[in-house]
């Protein structure tokens, strides 16, 4: 079966990558209790407003110290209610569960009735409310059209709190409700009672009920006076309690034994939203929120109040937003791997890193929706795991091909070109043939040995020059070397290279003479000829042996010329392409009316005698910018 290019190999890993690691963070309950962690860290520096309308009066350890035990008989709670409407409150909320009946229920409705707005906090049950239902039917609401819990029944009032009450809501969580850690993110707004045709709401919502004038349902949100606040899939409210900032506590407080004793401001009590509610050690359970670890009940019910008050877009990133920005990740790292450059993948994979928090909060601070950092950071991670073992294998299988060929910095270059020898391609090259003067004759009076360590030192040397320029030695002829030039990415200067790079090749015969000499008794001599043109490289042979090379008129021209180096006397011959493009870098004399087997009428090629002082600086430049 024929392999995946390796675009496609590494666009769908990194979707793959992506989407694990959007279930594992998911379903895994390591996993997903750091994700939810990171979720609730980048919470908390969302700032939260405590709305000024809304104040907590505590049954706190100086409340029972006065009072004595609780349950407390209710007429200090009919004292209390006298007490807040004396100083001006709107609206009282009791999140206090009065269930049995007592003698002090009827002291306790009458208070009720007098305050006017008071509403009552009811326990969800799995029993049905049949009987009750007639008197209940008024403080409930229609069921709302997205889908909301479903609960069986209600544990209700006495009777005469219940017909003195504006309002009632359900104060305990549903069964299973908290996250899988045991935090409460999310609030019910409402839940559907029995057949499902009407809903109880929750406390908080029972009371901006209580509090606003045209409160209406909608499909999606909570409308009231001209006011719109969307909520979550099954009528949830993101759980947002302010950080606290009043004796640990995250909305203004007063004691309920100051109220009793009218030992308060009653300015801060006027015209407020005021929530009864456990405050005292042992008395009330705590629930963990993303904003504060040890939250009490009453101040889950105030941070419902306050975000509906305050207009709270607050929502949670639904799993398909998840699973479409995971997407997203792998598709753009997928790309980034495909293009085999490591800088860029890089670069992508950094600015992966840094939107892991920067892009959740912007989303948080500009649209309210919370989306798990980790699941960016994580696909990311996985992605980088992944293209590292991609790119790692697709560069050996470079290396392993052209390591034969070029020195490492320019495999390095060769192995950014996507697959840049299997079919073929027609570019610019300058070719560079050389060979030594003679040695045929020369090799015939020597041992093998010499002959393979001359030989072995000469193309040591020349390969090191050659390596300088960015060239590729393509293939050793004997005692002579084809070299190409322009094969490497944006190496648009090849042929300056080239040139350079041969003239550079015969100043090195000092240093390789004094050893030739000594062991042939002659100096050594080469000829160089270099062409500039269009030419097919590619991986050419059969399916066991292919050999990297280039084929062409180009490449031919630039093998005659060197053989004419012995017959004009000549050092460097270039063709006339090659001269048109390094003219201001070399000193050259033209050589006219040369006929060369296999082209057609005469050329003019051009003896390079030097190097001009422009040519000088430029042979500078390009040993420092090319890799070593």
């Amino acid at each position: 079966m024929q392999r995946l290019p390796f675009f496609w190999t590494a666009f769908g890993s990194m979707l793959a990558a992506g989407v694990s690691a959007l279930i594992l963070l998911d379903t895994g309950l390591p996993f997903y209790w750091f994700s939810a962690r990171a979720t609730d860290a980048l919470l908390r520096l969302y700032p939260i407003h405590t709305n000024p309308d809304i104040l907590i009066v505590a049954i706190d350890d100086k409340s029972l110290q006065a009072l004595g035990r609780f349950p407390f008989d209710r007429a200090v709670y009919a004292k209390t209610l006298d007490r807040l409407k004396s100083a001006g409150a709107e609206v009282a909320v009791l999140d206090i569960l009065f269930v049995e009946s007592t003698p002090s229920d009827k002291l306790l409705a009458e208070a009720m009735r007098r305050f006017g707005k008071v509403v009552l906090a009811v326990n969800l049950s799995p029993q049905t409310l049949d009987d009750e239902f007639a008197l209940l039917k008024p403080l409930l609401l229609p069921s709302p059209p997205s889908p909301a819990h479903l609960v069986p029944g209600i544990t209700l009032p006495p009777r005469p709190l219940l017909k003195a009450c504006a309002a009632i809501g359900f104060a305990s969580l549903p069964k299973g409700f908290l996250d899988d850690d045991g935090v409460c993110r999310a609030m019910p707004l409402v839940v559907r009672l029995g057949d499902g045709k009407k809903a109880v709401p929750s406390l908080g919502l029972a009371a901006i009920r209580v509090w606003v004038k045209q409160f209406r349902l909608g499909s999606d949100a909570i409308f009231w006076d001209g006011r719109k606040v969307p909520v979550m899939s099954d009528w949830e409210l993101a759980i947002a309690i302010p950080s606290p900032s009043f004796k640990g506590f995250s909305f203004p407080i007063l004691s309920l034994s100051q109220v009793l004793d009218g030992d308060f401001d009653p300015e801060k009590v006027r015209g407020k939203l005021v929530l009864i509610g456990l405050t005292a050690s042992g008395l009330t359970d705590r629930h963990p929120t993303p904003t504060n670890p040890f939250a009490l009940g009453v101040e889950l019910h105030a941070s419902v109040i306050n975000g509906l008050l305050n207009g709270q877009r607050l929502t949670y990133a639904l799993p398909l937003w998840q699973l479409v920005i995971a997407l997203l990740i792998g598709a753009i790292l997928g790309y980034s791997v495909s293009t085999r450059s490591y800088r860029f993948c890089l670069a992508l994979f950094a600015t992966v890193v840094i939107s892991a928090f920067a892009l959740p909060a912007a989303l948080l601070y500009l649209f309210g929706v919370l989306f798990p950092p980790l699941i960016i950071a994580v696909s990311g991670l996985f992605s980088f795991i992944i293209a590292t073992g991609l790119l790692m294998a697709q560069k050996e299988k470079a290396y392993q091909r052209l390591s034969l060929y070029v020195a490492r910095p320019v495999a390095d270059e060769l192995a950014q070109i996507p697959e840049p020898f299997q079919s073929g391609e027609r570019r610019e090259i300058s070719v560079l043939f050389s060979d030594i003067r003679d040695f045929t004759k020369t090799s015939a009076s020597l041992p093998p040995y010499e002959v393979v360590t001359l030989l072995g030192s000469y193309f040591n040397h020349m390969t090191e020059i050659v390596h300088l320029y960015g060239g590729m030695v393509n293939k050793f002829l004997g005692d002579g070397m084809m070299v190409l030039f322009g094969v490497l990415p944006d190496q648009e200067d090849h042929v300056q290279r080239a040139v350079l790079c041969a003239w550079q090749m015969l100043e090195e015969l000092d240093n390789v003479n004094w050893e030739w000499e000594r062991v042939t008794g002659k100096p050594l001599r080469i000829g160089i000829g270099i062409n500039t043109g269009t030419a097919i490289i590619g991986d050419i042979g059969s399916h066991r042996r292919k050999e990297f090379t280039a084929l062409g008129a180009t490449v031919n021209l630039a093998q005659r010329l060197e053989q004419l180096t012995k017959e004009v006397g000549a050092n460097l011959l270039i063709g006339e392409a090659t001269y048109s493009q390094v003219a201001e870098l070399v000193v050259a004399e033209p050589v006219v009316g040369i006929t060369v087997r296999g082209f057609e009428g005469s050329l003019t090629v051009y003896s390079v005698k030097g190097l001009t002082e422009q040519g000088w600086r430029r042979r500078r430049q390009l040993w420092v910018t090319t890799p070593s």
